[in-house]
Order: C-alpha cells, then structure tokens, then sequence
C-alpha cells in the first residue's frame, strides 16, 4: 500500500482543502474503472498517479491501431494484447506503489453484481449505452456511487450518479436506447483530446467523491463543446422511483464473452466461405449506394437501423454473416441478433472489409 505522506503526493497534500487526510483516503480506497479505451486511460493514469489504493482495469478487448490516436496509454508495441493488462502494465510502471487489478472480460448481467461488489467507486468509460445501463442498475443494487462520461466528435459529458441519495443516470436517460439508432464515436468520429478532456474529469471527480472536498456534479450534468471551446451545465432532477432497482435486466451488448469470441470471422475465414459451395446470406451494413462486390458475388447496402425490419426474413438454417467497413456495426448487429431474437447460425467479419481491399487475392 502506498504511503500517502510520501514525496510522490508532496504537491497534492499541500493542497489545503485536500491535505493529508484526502491523500489517506485515496490510498484506502478502491476503484473500478469500465472500460480503458479513449476515457479509461486519462483516467487511469490520473487516478494512480494521485495514488488510489486499488484499482480495477475492465476491459475485454485487445489494442488495436485505430485506438491508439486517442487511448493514450498505448503504442505500436502494445498491439494485439489485451487492453486490461497492457493498461496494467504500464500503470504499474507509473506508480509502482499501489494494487493495480487487470479483469480481461466485458461486464454483463452475469459477473457485474459479483465485480463491483469489490469496489467502492466506479467510473464507467465504455463506449456503448448498455454498459452505461448495466453500471447504473448494479451500482444502484449494491449502493456504490458512480461516474459516468462520453465523447463523440468534438463534445463529451459527464456527470456523477447515485451520491449521497442523488440522481441517477436512469434520472438522464430512463431506458435504454436502441444500439442500432444511436451513432457511436466509430461510426462518427472522435477528436482524440475530448475524451482526454472527460477522462481527467472524471478522475477529478472520482477523487472529490472519495475525499469528501469540493461540490460535485451529482445532480449535473457537464458538456463539453470542443468545436467552441464552451462547458455548459444542465440539472438532472431525481425521481426516487430509480433508486429502487431489485434485480439486473437483460442488456442489448450484454453477451459473455467466449459467446462473442466464437461468432467473430476473420478475414481468411470469411473468403474461405465465399469461395465455397455451402449456403450462406450476408448482410452489409453502410450508409453508402455502393454494394459490396467479391467475384459473381454483389450484396446491396443496408443501413444498420433497418436490421429489426429484416429480422422476420432472415434464414435460421444457413449462415448469416454480417460485415460492414470497420467491423463496428455489424457487431452491433451481431450482438442484437443474437441477444434480442435467439440467432444462433450468425457472424461478424471482425475487422470489416476495409481489410480485405488490402488484399491482393480480393
């Protein structure tokens, strides 16, 4: 455990409002961090060079090169490993002192009541509203206050949920959005530097919960324009009703893992079925006219917020495959497929088609 006197925090505890006592209470506490991409990584690497006792780096997915314009913590050698152990590495690295706790999985209904039980804090860093959902109702379930931001293009927010009897985020959103209508920051786009923005303030927040100092944004929410350069604060008004949550329901994204790692086509596989004889249907997700092309083979763009209109028509007894550029929205697909209406015979083109004009071969 890190001694919360020490040299490293000397900066920190000459801050009169925090002081020692705030450094103590950082060094004892414990703190989950969902999801180490874009917000994850400032606020990891905030939180543990402040000197957070324990923490807790979620994340189930591998580092990838679009990641690394704005998920910080990475580089070029990082690539392919695990995000929560290569986090964990370098975060031990920065602060050798404190109990950094990789959890190489996706939260879902099934373990999350089982891992946040184990912190006293949570700060949710994912990129989809599913998760943010599932935070929400765990937290609220065990008691355990949490903060929750997002970026996309030049905006973010944030704000802190479920603190000292206070709003929680089913008090900003109620239910949650359909996946398929709600654009993410791979289909839009981010600016690396606003999810940077809203991952230290996140930390900034975590560590106001924890000690005790300052006003926090329970009750607000904080947005971010980048474009202009504007913050802007919003109040969110409790309704008690939200407070009172029995049991975790099903979430869009919330599949285990080994049932996603097993549905995930690489690009080989994938031209391996479309050279074969076996019956296959694919659907490619895009905005675009241009259909997908390969040899005889010509399949029509389909945008993704049409998939619950198809549903009915799609085949149970040959293979489904769902490709889009990037990989992005025909996981969404995947995941909604599989989760909402029980396809068991579907898979994704994991690294989209983008990869395959690469190819000689294609």
């Amino acid at each position: 455990m890190n001694n919360p006197l020490n040299n490293r925090y000397t900066r920190q505890v000459r801050v009169s409002e925090f002081g020692a006592d705030g450094q103590q209470k950082l060094a004892s506490s414990k703190v989950l961090i969902v999801g180490a991409g874009a917000l994850g990584c400032p606020a990891l690497m905030y939180l543990v060079a402040g000197g957070v006792g324990t923490i807790g780096v979620l994340d189930g997915d591998d580092v990838e090169l679009t990641n690394l314009h704005r998920q910080v913590l990475y580089t070029d050698s990082d690539l392919g490993l695990p995000k929560s152990i290569a986090a964990a590495n370098k975060l031990k690295a920065m602060n050798s002192s404190i109990s950094i706790v990789p959890i190489q999985a996706h939260l879902h209904k099934g373990n999350a009541l089982e891992i946040i039980s184990n912190y006293d804090i949570v700060v949710e860093c994912s990129d989809n509203f599913a998760t943010k959902f599932l935070v929400n109702d765990a937290c609220v379930m065990l008691g355990k206050p949490f903060i929750i931001g997002g970026a996309i293009q030049f905006s973010g927010q944030l704000s802190v949920y479920n603190f000292k009897g206070g709003p929680t985020y089913r008090c900003l959103i109620s239910d949650e959005p359909d996946p398929l209508e709600v654009p993410s920051c791979s289909d839009a786009g981010v600016i690396g530097m606003v999810p940077g923005v809203i991952g230290t303030l996140q930390a900034l927040e975590a560590l106001k919960v924890i000690s005790g100092v300052g006003t926090t944004l329970s009750g607000k929410l904080l947005h971010f324009d980048g474009l202009n350069m504007q913050f802007s604060e919003f109040d969110i008004e409790l309704n008690p009703i939200n407070l009172i949550i029995a049991e975790l329901k099903e979430y869009e994204y919330s599949c285990p893992d080994n049932l996603l790692a097993e549905k995930q086509l690489s690009t080989d596989e994938f031209i391996n079925i479309l050279n074969s004889s076996e019956p296959f249907e694919i659907l490619y997700f895009t905005d675009d006219n241009e259909p997908f092309k390969y040899k005889s083979i010509e399949v029509a763009p389909t945008p993704i917020y049409e998939l619950p209109n198809l549903v009915s028509s799609l085949p149970r007894n040959k293979k489904i495959i769902l490709v889009c550029e990037y990989g992005i929205k025909s996981l969404s697909a995947l995941q909604y497929l599989i989760v909402k209406h029980n396809f068991e015979k579907v898979w994704n083109l994991k690294s989209g088609i983008a990869e395959i004009r690469t190819l000689e071969k294609y």
